[in-house]
C-alpha cells in the first residue's frame, strides 16, 4: 500500500514530525479540505517558553488553546465550558483558566500564557494550581484520538504520546499576515519552509497510527 506521504511528497513524514516535536519544536499540522481546511501551529505544552509563545501569537489568530487528554482534564476537574455544545465540529472547550502562580499578572502576556501551559503539563500540578476564568482555553480530546475524530485537538495529543511527553499541548490556527485570513495548504507549506518547520497532515497521522498499531 502506498503511504500518504509517498503520494504527497511536499509533506514531511510522521516520524520526521514526531522527532521535531520531541525536540521541542513547533510543527504545522493540516486537517482535511472538507473539514476546517486549516493549518495549526502545534507544540507540547511543556516546551512552551516566553519566546515560543510570542512567536505563536505573532503568526496565528492569537486565540491559543490547549488540547489535553481526558485523563488530564479529569485530573484538574475541568468542566465543559457550556452544557450544550453547538460548535460546528463539537470542539470540547472546558472552562478557561490561568496559572495561580503569584508571578502571573493579567494572564494574557506571553509569560503568563506560557507558564499556564507548562503548569498544565506539570505532573505535580493540581486543580488548585489554576484559577478560572482565564486566558487559556483547554480542549478535551476524545478517547481513541484521530482514529475516532480527525481534529487538531486529537492530533496534538497524539503527537505528545508519540514523543513521550505529557499529554498537554498548545495549538492555534495560522493566519496570513496580509489579510488575517486562514492559511491553507500552500500557505502552510510556504510558512514551514520559511521557518524550517515540519509540515504534515492529520490524514497522514491517522494512516501512520493504523499502520503501526500493535507494534
Amino acid at each position: 500500500m502506498v503511504s500518504f506521504e509517498e503520494t504527497n511528497p511536499t509533506f514531511h513524514s510522521i516520524p520526521e514530525a514526531v522527532e521535531a516535536f520531541r525536540k521541542g519544536e513547533f510543527i504545522v499540522v493540516l486537517d482535511s479540505t472538507d473539514r476546517e481546511n486549516e493549518g495549526d501551529l502545534i507544540i507540547a505544552a511543556e516546551d512552551v517558553t516566553v519566546e515560543k509563545m510570542a512567536f505563536m501569537v505573532r503568526w496565528t489568530s492569537g486565540l491559543i488553546v490547549a488540547p489535553l487528554s481526558p485523563t488530564i482534564v479529569d485530573k484538574f476537574s475541568l468542566p465543559q465550558m457550556v452544557p450544550n455544545n453547538e460548535e460546528p465540529h463539537n470542539t470540547a472547550f472546558t472552562v478557561s483558566l490561568d496559572s495561580r502562580d503569584p508571578s502571573v499578572t493579567t494572564g494574557i502576556s506571553a509569560y503568563d500564557r506560557a507558564l499556564t501551559l507548562r503548569t498544565l503539563a506539570d505532573p505535580a500540578a493540581t486543580a488548585a494550581s489554576f484559577r478560572s476564568p482565564g486566558h487559556m482555553f483547554p480542549l478535551r480530546a476524545v478517547e481513541g484520538g484521530v482514529l475516532v475524530r480527525k481534529g487538531h485537538t486529537e492530533a496534538a495529543v497524539e503527537f505528545c504520546k508519540l514523543a513521550g511527553k505529557a499529554e498537554a499541548s498548545a495549538i492555534c490556527e495560522l493566519v496570513k499576515e496580509r489579510d488575517g485570513l486562514m492559511m491553507r495548504r500552500d500557505d502552510c507549506l510556504e510558512f514551514g519552509r520559511k521557518w524550517g518547520l515540519k509540515v504534515c497532515t492529520i490524514e497522514g497521522l491517522a494512516e501512520y497510527l493504523e499502520k503501526t498499531k500493535g507494534q
